[in-house]
């Protein structure tokens, strides 16, 4: 089940260079071929808890991601290994299917963009390509140069080698005129350390872009320019990220020394590369030609140096040099490392599976963080358990609060995905980070606020007088889920403030508002209040809400603007939500442009998914992508630009992929039994393959229509059988069968 809750090569000819000292090493030929050589495999989860599962084992050998299935890369002792373990695991033949983005990267040149695309990485037009990035980042700089520093920090390894390369480029975004020589809290981000995800790098530059576009209508905004640094290292792979262009699933730096033999394996994984806890735990490869290859020595790698080397230049050291020294309640900055992808938000350690000693500040902001798009929240070494990674590196050596996000579904997520979907819940989730970056492990324990409305204004100027409601929800109790954790504690909200400040006056009211029931006894409140400007004078206002918990905590602030205007119209006609469902095979386009007002400004929210479960996304037209056959429910919520809302409900009974029907009947005669799965079928194609499992401590193998299979003992067994289609797709079943 989905835990989003309803209330979520081209290589280029190198030539001769100069390597560094770590060129080749034992770690190369000195290990088995059960190790070295790897292959794709189908390894199939029959829930989203196995999904979870396996996604976190084998995060580093992933290379995508199918309906019901993992495409990973494994050498043949991790695949022994995995069927050992009980898994359906199956080489992924060439013939099956990877996914639409896999499909899209055939049809058409993987160096070229198509015919209708003129900007963006080739079929996925949502994510700029390495210059495109550059190129925005400077043209933010020159837009906005009381806003904007950019800075060039160091040099990719292909630079440093004199063979083209690039810069690693630093965004820096604060009011500079305000803080001209003022030390302000900083938040620190990075994305793509690993170069093929496509989402993380994106991600880094439109946070840039919303912070700057929006700075004059947004009071949030606005507050973050003015009281915090936001430093943005745009790309931080930019070599393996060019590779990650023409389509390759690239991960790691792009560093000839290594893996020199096969070079579709070389570099490094910057990831595994970093100076705290490095080639301390087995999921950080010594093997040169393994995708999580941990390099030579810690931070060998030119990438990994200048990043550690800036880090340290930007925050101070706040912690001892024990694992078991906690940084202060009170330390100031965020780390912040964008990955792509498994739904998660993650903290230190990853080199120990015991708890680091600001475990509980952590793992309160990491459930804080997970809750806007859904996500799960757990501390790293839990589930990977990796020695060398950035975050690590970032709380261990500083003390700083560090977090990895790991977006969407896939490293090449579909673009209606990360504009509908992705981007907007992952930008909730990075204001509240800048909003307590000045002490994170101290205020993320307070409430928070959430759907902060004023009702019957809005962004819109209205006269005194115009009834307005203030609505919000109070929750302090807002967390990501986690799986094998409990969440973090929460306690009853005691207090909402109301501070009323007006243009060039200051601070003009200040209110303590009550619950909508009437008390505050809960850790999830509602506001409504009735908000009377009857006896305000013109000019715009900001109104800065503040909720505290019985334990005393203050959470952040969020604030809205508010303009009276004496001349304003007092009319609004409430929205109309409608929206057009254009559906194909797989694939829905969504259309909210029937939906109507009587003023420009609306926007649009939209549920999708299952009885169960659904995700959020937002934008007037919208590309859901579903893949599998069955009914969906959706939800239009549309809101107008004075805080009114409509919504529109709708069922829609969608075309896809079918999963096969794996039917079989048995008899036995004594120990020996004879299988049929002949009654076996597949909606909407055929049965590729058939396997069988005889006994819960035997493999699954592939096997035939029939089978014949002797026990060795008289007992209960429990036999499965899976049937693979020519879609990919999978299904089990199993019998229990007694021989004698």
């Amino acid at each position: 089940m989905l835990k989003k809750l309803i209330t979520t090569s081209m290589l280029l000819a190198l030539g001769s260079v100069t390597l560094p000292l770590y060129a080749h090493t034992s770690s190369t030929n000195g290990v088995s071929s059960l190790q070295r050589i790897h292959k794709d495999y189908s390894l199939y989860f029959a829930n989203e808890e196995q999904r979870v599962e396996y996604a976190q084992r084998y995060h580093g050998q992933i290379i995508n991601t199918l309906h019901n299935a993992l495409i990973v890369s494994l050498s043949e002792k991790e695949f022994l290994s995995a069927r050992a373990s009980g898994a359906v695991i199956l080489e992924h033949g060439p013939a099956l299917p990877v996914n639409r983005a896999a499909n899209a990267l055939v049809k058409t040149s993987q160096s070229t963009l198509t015919a209708t695309q003129t900007t963006g990485i080739p079929n996925f037009p949502c994510y700029p390509t390495l210059e495109e990035t550059h190129e925005i980042a400077e043209q933010l700089a020159k837009k906005y140069p009381n806003f904007v520093e950019l800075k060039h920090i160091g040099q990719s390894w292909k630079k440093e080698q004199g063979i083209g390369g690039h810069d690693l480029t630093v965004l820096v975004i604060k009011n500079k005129k305000r803080n001209k020589n003022k030390k302000l809290p900083t938040m620190y981000m990075q994305g793509a350390l690993h170069a093929r995800e496509y989402t993380a790098g994106a991600t880094t530059i439109k946070f840039a872009q919303h912070l700057l576009e929006n700075r004059r209508t947004n009071p949030d905004i606005k507050w973050i320019l003015n009281q915090r640094e936001i430093h943005i290292l745009l790309i931080a792979n930019p070599d393996g990220r060019k590779y990650a262009e023409l389509g390759k699933r690239w991960r790691k730096n792009t560093n000839t020394a290594y893996c020199a033999t096969n070079e579709e394996q070389i570099g490094a994984d910057l990831n595994r590369n970093f100076d705290f806890g490095w080639n301390s735990t087995p999921n950080s490869s010594d093997e040169q030609c393994a995708n999580t290859y941990q390099g030579p020595v810690a931070a060998s790698e030119p990438e990994t140096q200048v990043i550690q080397n800036y880090i340290n230049s930007i925050f101070e050291d706040n912690r001892g040099e024990l694992d078991t020294d906690a940084a202060p309640l009170d330390t100031a900055g965020l780390f912040l490392d964008m990955h792509s992808y498994g739904g998660m938000i993650m903290w230190p350690w990853s080199h120990l599976r015991t708890p680091p000693p600001n475990s509980a500040g952590l793992s309160m902001l990491g459930h804080r963080l997970a809750a806007y798009s859904g996500y799960e929240a757990h501390q790293v070494g839990s589930r990977f358990h990796v020695g060398g990674s950035a975050d690590g590196y970032a709380y261990g050596h500083l003390g700083v609060a560090s977090f990895t996000y790991e977006l969407g579904k896939e490293f090449f997520e579909h673009c209606g995905n990360f504009e509908g979907e992705i981007f907007p819940n992952t930008l909730k989730s990075l204001i509240y980070a800048a909003k307590v970056a000045k002490a994170p492990y101290k205020i993320s324990g307070g409430p928070q606020i959430l759907d902060y409305k004023l009702e019957g204004a809005g962004d819109v100027a209205v006269p005194p007088g115009t009834p307005i409601n203030l609505t919000a929800g109070i929750y302090d109790d807002f967390f990501g889920y986690s799986s094998y954790a409990p969440l973090p504690p929460s306690q009853a909200v005691k207090n909402v403030k109301l501070i009323i400040k007006k243009q060039g006056e200051g601070v003009v009211q200040r209110l303590k508002l009550p619950a909508a029931d009437g008390i505050y006894d809960s850790s999830r409140e509602q506001l409504n209040y009735a908000l009377d400007t009857s006896n305000w004078d013109d000019g715009r206002y900001t109104l800065i809400l503040k909720a505290q918990d019985v334990t005393g905590q203050w959470g952040v602030k969020y604030a809205k603007y508010l303009t009276i205007d004496d001349d304003a119209s007092a009319q609004n006609q409430a929205p109309v939500a409608d929206f057009t469902p254009t559906c194909t095979y797989g694939t829905c386009h969504l259309d909210a442009s029937k939906s109507t007002d009587d003023k420009p400004g609306l926007k649009y929210r939209w549920f999708i998914g299952s009885e169960t479960s659904r995700e959020e996304y937002s934008g007037e037209k919208i590309e859901y992508v579903h893949e599998m056959a069955g009914t969906y429910y959706v939800s239009l919520v549309v809101e107008d630009a004075n805080d009114i809302s409509a919504v529109k409900h709708a069922v829609l009974d969608l075309d896809g992929r079918y999963l096969p029907i794996p039917n079989f009947t048995y008899q036995c005669s004594g120990l020996t039994c004879e299988f049929d799965s002949s009654s076996a079928s597949d909606p909407d194609g055929h049965i590729v393959e058939r396997l069988w499992r005889f006994g819960i401590d035997a493999y699954y193998l592939p096997g035939n229509v029939k089978e014949t299979f002797t026990f060795p003992a008289a007992g209960e067994y429990r036999v499965a059988f899976v049937a693979r289609d020519n879609d990919g797709q999978y299904n089990e079943t199993y019998q229990f069968i007694t021989v004698n």
